[in-house]
Order: C-alpha cells, then structure tokens, then sequence
C-alpha cells in the first residue's frame, strides 16, 4: 500500500492536470481520477512489484480518458427519431433492383442463379439436371453470383460494411 500511495502522490497533480487539459472540466476529470485509483487500489498487492508504477498509472489514466470519451456520446431519445411510414427496410428495396438486373446476366449466369438461389435447387441437382460435375456448378454459380454482385454494385450502387448491405441506389426503370 506504501508504494501505491508514494506513487500516486508524485503523479497525482501531472495526471489531473492532463486531464484537465483534455476534459476542460473539473468534474469530468475528478470522476477519472477517481476510476484512477480505484483501479490502483484494486492492484495495490501487485503495485510494488511494477518496474515503473508512474507509468503505469499514467497509461491507466489514459485507458480511462479514451473509455470516458467512448461513452460520451450524444444521447438522443430515440422517440425523437420516426421512421416515415413509406419507407421500405434496405433488403426489401434492395429486391426491386435485383428483377431488373437479372436479364442483363447470361443465359448461363442467370439459369443457375435462379434455379439454385432462387428456387431453392441443391446444387447437387442442379449438376445432374445439367450434366455437369459438382466442382464445375460450383464453379459456375460462384461466377455467377460474382458478376451479380458486380452488377449490384455498379447498377443499383450497393454499398457494402461488415455486416453486408448496408444502402442502396435503385436504378431507373
């Protein structure tokens, strides 16, 4: 406990002075501080052991400041926020678009896509109605779906983040 308290009264003012400097707030900063050395205090059997406790809390101290900014966002109630009544989820105007892309593919590319992804065939039938090997269905659905893909992209401007599609532009009739 020694340690920890000769450590947190050299740091003490540099910290809350930092702090301060990045919060421009005195209540902000005491609250961190606080999370700080209730931190500290938690690892105060380990804190004599650490080759540089300053550092340590300095790096501690900086955890907090970005943990304090993340949850500093901007609540807003979410009644405030009503979703028009005409508009239609992403994935349901996102199959608007994809009626009139699928002409414009390959006989080939649109065949296997239809039968395989929109009318629920195994591919594994899809190779035997077609006398073709499994690998090279696989393969051409795969083609397939890469070319709709790139169609979906370009033609109705789909954007994609990690969850997937994310908006869309539809394209004129």
């Amino acid at each position: 406990m020694k340690c920890l308290m000769k450590a947190w009264d050299e740091t003490e003012s540099v910290l809350y002075g930092w702090l301060m400097k990045q919060t421009q707030s005195q209540h902000e900063t005491e609250d961190i501080m606080q999370e700080v050395f209730l931190k500290a205090m938690s690892n105060r059997e380990r804190f004599c052991t650490l080759d540089d406790s300053r550092s340590w809390l300095f790096k501690i101290t900086k955890n907090h400041f970005i943990d304090y900014l993340r949850r500093k966002v901007d609540c807003k109630d979410i009644g405030e926020f009503v979703a028009p009544d005409n508009v239609l989820p992403v994935m349901t105007q996102l199959q608007t678009c994809l009626p009139r892309l699928l002409p414009k593919l390959s006989a080939k590319d649109r065949h296997i896509i239809e039968e395989c992804d929109l009318n629920g065939l195994t591919q594994l039938e899809y190779a035997k109605r077609n006398e073709l090997s499994l690998p090279a269905t696989k393969a051409r659905l795969r083609r397939a779906r890469l070319e709709l893909k790139d169609k979906l992209i370009n033609e109705c401007m789909v954007k994609q983040d990690h969850t997937g599609v994310c908006c869309f532009k539809r394209i004129q009739a």
